[in-house]
């Protein structure tokens, strides 16, 4: 009996000893295994960052021509102002030229080229004014986060306003867009500049959430040219970036 004992000792002792660092060795590999699952992708694999421009970077289109169609019975367009009253676009044609504008509204979020060619406007509006020109922005949609994009174009103005200086219209049921037939999720950023006359001298429609819309530069020069027997203002001298 003792001799089976005490080999049943001897030989358990030893596989102890060889099984252990066999066990180290597959957990070590099943937890490098585990590790490598969970850990992060690559940063190669990562998608891009997109990163907004700053206002300050963006640069709109100092050379533009016309590229869109624009239908008849332009002042039969009516708009809607903040106070829910209508505003008609005869009010205007006829008497001064307009540079009417549309924005991209807010389309799951307000987008910032918007709020950067507002505020250009603004800080340029007596220089529309001395070519006797009204600016008239449109705000297609529902009139929710409006005075949002009203607040961020005042603010990044050049000179600091309380009241936007020219109207900013509405257009909730988007009939002026389909008038235009520039319909996007809202519409696309769009630009018209309507001679005294009624005649359109552009009509640019540009791409969503971009650049791709007229400087106040070319704005500025498409109104000296139908206007040549007036005093004008050099459009070098348009503030296209404010400090």
């Amino acid at each position: 009996g003792s001799d089976i004992r005490s080999t049943t000792e001897s030989t358990s002792g030893p596989r102890m000893k060889l099984s252990r660092p066999i066990s180290l060795i597959i957990f070590s590999l099943l937890l490098a295994a585990l590790v490598s699952g969970c850990a992060e992708p690559a940063p190669d694999s990562l998608p891009p960052v997109i990163k907004m421009e700053s206002w300050r970077d963006i640069d709109f289109k100092d050379s533009v021509r016309t590229n869109a169609d624009v239908p008849h019975n332009l002042s039969e367009l009516k708009f809607v102002d903040t106070d829910g009253n209508q505003v008609a676009l005869a009010n205007y044609v006829g008497k001064q030229n307009v540079v009417l504008v549309f924005t991209e509204g807010y389309a799951d979020a307000l987008c910032p080229f918007c709020q950067t060619q507002t505020s250009r406007l603004i800080t340029n509006y007596a220089r529309f004014q001395e070519l006797n020109t009204e600016i008239i922005v449109v705000y297609p949609g529902d009139i929710e986060h409006l005075d949002e994009f009203i607040r961020e174009a005042k603010t990044t103005a050049k000179d600091q306003v309380e009241k936007v200086p020219f109207p900013i219209v509405l257009d909730p049921a988007l009939k002026a867009v389909d008038f235009f037939n520039i319909r996007s999720m809202l519409a696309h950023p769009s630009t018209y500049v309507i001679g005294r006359g009624g005649e359109v001298l552009l009509a640019y429609v540009g791409e969503d959430m971009s650049a791709d819309r007229p400087s106040v530069k070319a704005l500025l020069e498409i109104l000296q040219g139908a206007d040549r027997g007036s005093e004008q203002p050099s459009p070098a001298d348009a503030t296209e970036e404010a400090p």
